[in-house]
């Protein structure tokens, strides 16, 4: 009995109202001191002047991207060579090294894509466009390859150069018009599967 009259004891006075706080404490907690509106004022400041060196930064970064970023004539360049050493390759029926040159190829139209995608005016990303011309004709050369089919990786070679001068007229560039390479360019390099003379 004793103990169900302490807590009842202890309730009743967990349940007294509390005094209400002072006006002036009220105040004090609601209103700053000119030393902190001073402080805030000039961490402000700060931020704004990180921010506007930050975007400084970033502009100086982007020009400097656009500096370095490679022309369209050049990164084409490297995908004639890599066309031209494919061809090679695939006519000495060294299907090592035109599996090889296969992937250099496919590296090369990356990067024109990869740094050039958005050409000029031209509506469509070539990140779209290559693939969709290009794509089909480096796949039928994949996989005579892997055939080690000669007439079948001429017919893709030619299926390929093909797409590529289609993708030149839809760039609204007819005039440059590839071809499969006449006679050897590459002198210093050997394209059969013989074994190469010891040093």
């Amino acid at each position: 009995m004793k103990l169900l009259f302490a807590a009842l004891l202890a309730v009743l006075a967990g349940c007294q109202p509390q005094p209400p706080a002072s006006p002036a404490a009220g105040a004090a907690a609601s209103t700053s001191t000119p030393s902190a509106d001073a402080q805030n004022g000039r961490a402000t400041a700060d931020g704004e002047a990180r921010i506007a060196a930050l975007e400084k930064k970033v502009d100086a970064l982007q020009e400097r991207i656009q500096e370095l970023t490679p022309e369209v004539g050049v990164l084409m360049g490297q995908v004639r060579t890599e066309h031209a050493k494919l061809y090679y390759a695939g006519e000495a029926h060294n299907w090592e090294l035109a599996d090889y040159f296969l992937e250099e190829l496919n590296e090369a139209l990356q990067a024109v894509q990869t740094y050039n995608d958005h050409f000029e005016d031209f509506p469509t990303p070539l990140s779209e466009l290559v693939p969709q011309l290009v794509g089909p004709s480096l796949g039928e050369l994949h996989q005579a390859i892997r055939a080690k089919d000669p007439k079948r990786f001429a017919s893709a070679y030619q299926s390929l150069t093909a797409a590529c001068n289609a993708c030149h007229a839809a760039l609204k560039r007819p005039f440059i018009h590839v071809q499969p390479p006449a006679h050897q360019e590459f002198f210093n390099q050997r394209f059969d599967s013989g074994a190469m003379p010891s040093s």
